[in-house]
């Protein structure tokens, strides 16, 4: 009897040993894999859409709810082993609740292994709207440009135009649909695939996650014309301009006298210039020169286009004189200095100036700038400063006359 009950002996020191033992247990434990926390960043998936779907709605999460936290509560050691692939975030269209759906939250491969999972926010909120169709044409965009010598005539998309479908309040922000396709450095005809890109009427990309259309399926083709370009002349008719009585249409002055133009080989083939007709500058009764801007694009021949659509403003200048006059302009570069300050530099602020003369028409034929010497004296040019100074003929051939002093505008600047 007495060895029976012996283990009765300090029984509440053994049981305080007992509990110390667990207890050190659990510290160890918890020490060693304690219980914490981990926050993913993941997003809804939505469920069973057809219930908003087969009643020919739309629908749609709003932004500030579609991502959203997923705080998991567990052992360290699990925690280290639980990817964001892991975390499973749905929503379940059939639980809506005028415009809020319940995330159900879980975290797949780690049944059991886990305190505590949690979703932030709890709930997204769905904008039930209903469903537009609508039919936009499409707009093709070169990108890049094709080799040198060539450029593109024209693009066509295939089909012309597609439908979507999708949201009221969406279709209502697409204000234009554009097939974009890289032409960089092609030389003949060809077909490329585009995708399309929806822009709003402030030319921002429009998200398309909401969107469908005809073409998400085979997308679009965009056929390219390549054109060859070639370097022509312009060639005007001035049978057009008259002069009044006393003056005479001495010539024209073209700038640009050539153009970059495009269009099939075998019609650029054959060409030298373009032929500008006599309306472009027409003109009757005039007494002075004058500057008329030409829309050339007007009298391009058929089948050719410009290269550059921005380069069909061409300046003509046309030229007139007094019977029994003649003008030349001579740069102010080849004007000889007298009198020239060492401690000042000169800048003329024209590059060349106009000098009448006149004389007889047979000794008006022979003058040319290069027969005649003009000068300017800067003798009482002493100080920097901008000045008006008149030129000189000192040397002129016989039989003409320097009929009326011109002047030019000068910079004087220390040195």
């Amino acid at each position: 009897m007495v060895l029976k009950d012996k283990w009765k002996n300090n029984l509440g020191l053994k049981i305080l040993a007992v509990l110390f033992a667990i207890f050190l247990w659990w510290m160890v434990v918890n020490i060693d894999d304690p219980i914490n926390k981990k926050t993913f960043a993941v997003d809804v998936t939505v469920t069973n859409p057809e219930v908003i779907t087969n009643a020919g709605k739309s629908y749609q999460i709003m932004d500030d709810t579609k991502n959203i936290s997923v705080t998991v509560k567990a052992r360290r050691k699990v925690l280290d082993e639980i990817k964001k692939s892991n975390i499973i975030a749905t929503a379940d269209l059939r639980e809506m609740q005028d415009t809020s759906v319940p995330i159900r939250v879980s975290v797949s491969g780690f049944e059991g292994d886990y305190e505590e999972v949690t979703a932030n926010p709890r709930n997204i909120q769905v904008k039930v709207e209903n469903t537009q169709k609508k039919t936009f044409p499409i707009t093709t965009v070169a990108l890049g440009t094709p080799r040198d010598g060539y450029v593109v005539g024209s693009m066509t998309a295939s089909p012309k135009t597609v439908d979507i479908s999708g949201p009221e309040s969406s279709i209502a922000k697409i204000s234009k649909v554009v097939a974009k396709v890289d032409v960089s450095e092609i030389a003949s005809d060809a077909t490329m695939q585009a995708s399309l890109i929806y822009y709003d009427a402030a030319d921002n990309i429009i998200d398309k996650t909401l969107l469908t259309s005809n073409c998400d399926k085979n997308g679009v083709s965009v056929t390219i014309d390549i054109w060859k370009t070639k370097e022509l002349t312009l060639k005007f008719d001035t049978s057009g301009i008259e002069a009044a009585d006393g003056y005479v249409f001495t010539e024209i002055e073209v700038e640009p006298q050539t153009v970059e133009v495009a269009g099939n080989p075998d019609i650029l083939r054959g060409m030298t210039g373009i032929e500008v007709d006599k309306r472009a500058l027409e003109k009757t009764g005039m007494t002075e020169s004058e500057e008329v801007i030409v829309d050339i694009k007007e009298y391009m021949p058929e089948g050719i286009t410009l290269a550059d659509a921005d380069a069909a403003s061409v300046v003509v200048r046309i030229l007139l004189e007094k019977a029994g006059t003649k003008t030349l302009r001579l740069p102010t570069g080849s004007i000889t200095v007298l009198n020239a300050s060492e401690k000042l530099q000169l800048a003329y602020e024209a590059l060349e100036v106009e000098l009448t003369f006149s004389g007889s028409k047979e000794n008006l034929e022979k003058l040319t700038s290069e027969t005649i010497i003009a000068s300017i004296d800067l003798k009482e040019f002493t100080e920097a400063g901008v000045y008006t100074v008149p030129v000189k003929v000192t040397e002129l051939p016989g039989g003409c006359t320097y009929t009326a002093e011109v002047e030019v505008k000068i910079e004087l600047t220390k040195k």
